[in-house]
């Protein structure tokens, strides 16, 4: 089972944490309107550096597996991020704007499908999307 699951509705996408994730990273869900996604994308290497900042609140074991809120309030950019990170290869990065996390990095248990799915619900979004 996958560390989240990943809901697409009509107009956002649901991150739920399962199992024991949601203790650990003290969310049960982050809802992100379609319309705050800056990009999608499957990023190890950003995956595998993991989070700046300050911990709050959340889980880190010796940094191989991170789960929860952080937030860098020093310096410029500010930034608040939700993760939710066992295996950096199988995460998939969310970065957003006019949304109280900038970045959203969690894993999936296919990484590329689930990011052609997140795109393919954007791109249905668009104002040139056509209606049924």
């Amino acid at each position: 089972m996958a560390p989240v699951e990943i809901d697409l509705l009509w107009n956002a996408l649901i991150v739920r944490p399962t199992g024991w994730h949601r203790i650990w990273s003290l969310r049960r869900e982050v809802t992100v309107p379609y319309e705050q996604i800056e990009s999608v994308g499957h990023e190890p290497a950003f995956a595998r550096n993991g989070p700046v900042g300050l911990r709050f609140p959340g889980t880190n074991v010796f940094g191989s597996y991170i789960a929860g809120t952080y937030w860098k309030f020093w310096d410029q950019p500010k930034v608040r991020s939700f993760w939710v990170r066992r295996h950096a290869e199988n995460c998939i990065t969310l970065r957003l704007r006019d949304h109280w996390f900038d970045i959203v990095c969690v894993e999936v248990e296919d990484p590329e499908r689930e990011v052609e799915r997140i795109e393919a619900a954007i791109a249905d979004q668009s104002p040139g999307a056509t209606e049924p």
